[in-house]
């Protein structure tokens, strides 16, 4: 427990009890730590209304506990075409929570609220971390030059000289900020998303990993590959069912974990019907404790296309990465002790990811480096646990 007590208030669009991203890790270890954690965020409480847009505007005011931090869900009092957001009322919490830091998510249209407080109470400082790059914002003319050049650029220059800090999750937020916003290289730290490290230590410790293979028939010797998530035809995960396939080893077994996206469902069902008959087993959907479980009893983590969380999460299980990236997602950033191979876009397909599995398969020793590679990057860099206290470094 940190000897400094603080009271950390983040500004979060969006905020689900239970579930694993980067906000509620950070806040259980913020609590673990020993300090105080106020978040300010929307009505929205289940991922799926908010990806849709599914806003429910009847929804009032409601206070949570979560950890044993406190959960202030507030309405919009500005929501513009479920792109520009805000809340009233945000300053009257500032002052009654007394932060000594204030955590931003993304350029929050709080972010206002936020410097008035720290202009009146000095001593507490404003940190801010980006999750937008090319990949997943500014698609087009009218987000680009209108929603981040227009509207958002103005604002966050308004404010940005009140940061402590600015962080990029990725090196493509990095970049996005240096060119839509004019935010100079040298003023972004990245501050990857991690690992719930504690979670995969228990996880490792606790599974049985032989009775995890025999309910799909997979030996002790057999090597295991993993891949999944919420499968759409953009992760291109058919590719890891066709190198396996074109393999056709008889001691190499695929777990494909998770079920298709709704407009993904027959992409989903073909890839199963192409794959029967072979080495190929899919659970369907899954809770995240069985994910950790299965990647315990899996040898390597295989995700052919689309940034993921489960690329930290593999790393932490300290399982031998491979990941594709088609274009603004290098995750090289991740390869810190030679714990992962990325396939540049060029070779994402069924030939080369089987090229590379059978080089890993037929050199266990590299296996066993990786592993021992993925650990060290996991211990040192992903564990949520440093990440946090990164953010309270003076």
């Amino acid at each position: 427990m940190e000897k400094n007590r603080k009271k950390i208030v983040m500004l979060q669009d969006f905020f689900g009890l239970g579930y694993t991203y980067q906000e509620n890790l950070l806040t259980e270890n913020y609590r673990r730590l020993g300090h105080e954690v106020v978040v300010i965020t929307s009505t929205f409480e289940n991922v799926f209304d908010y990806t849709h847009e599914k806003y429910d505007p009847s929804k009032k005011k409601k206070i949570e506990d979560y950890h044993g931090a406190k959960i202030i869900r507030l309405p919009y009092s500005l929501n513009f075409l479920n792109k520009l957001r805000k809340h009233s009322g945000v300053y009257e919490i500032l002052a009654e929570e007394k932060p000594d830091l204030i955590f931003a998510h993304d350029i929050h249209l709080n972010l206002k609220e936020a410097v008035e407080y720290q202009k009146k109470f000095p001593e507490c400082k404003i940190i801010m971390d980006y999750h937008a790059d090319y990949t997943n914002s500014a698609k087009n003319w009218i987000s680009l030059n209108i929603l981040h050049k227009l509207i958002r650029k103005p604002f966050f220059n308004r404010y940005k000289k009140y940061l402590h800090k600015i962080y990029s999750i990725v090196p493509g937020s990095t970049t996005f900020l240096n060119e839509v916003y004019d935010v100079p290289y040298d003023s972004i730290e990245l501050l990857p998303l991690g690992c719930d490290y504690a979670k995969c230590n228990e996880v490792r410790q606790n599974t049985n990993i032989s009775e995890i293979r025999n309910q799909f028939g997979i030996k002790k010797e057999d090597i295991v590959i993993i891949t999944g998530g919420k499968i759409n035809q953009l992760k291109r995960i058919h590719l890891a069912v066709d190198a396996v396939k074109r393999l056709n080893l008889k001691n190499v077994h695929l777990i494909v974990f998770g079920k298709g996206d709704v407009n993904d469902e027959v992409y989903y069902e073909q890839m199963k019907k192409n794959a029967e008959g072979y080495n190929v087993h899919f659970t369907g959907w899954i809770d995240s404790h069985t994910t950790y479980e299965l990647m315990a009893a899996s040898d390597i983590a295989l995700f052919p296309c689309s940034q993921s969380v489960l690329w930290q999460q593999s790393i932490g299980m300290h399982l031998p990465l491979i990941a594709g990236d088609f274009g603004g997602q290098d995750m090289s950033y991740l390869n810190r002790n030679n714990n992962l191979i990325k396939i540049d876009a060029q070779d994402i397909n069924e030939e080369y990811f089987s090229k590379i599995l059978l080089e890993l398969i037929q050199t266990p020793e590299k296996i066993d480096l990786m592993k021992k590679g993925a650990e060290k990057t996991a211990k040192e860099f992903l564990d949520y646990e440093i990440i946090a206290r990164r953010t309270l470094e003076d």
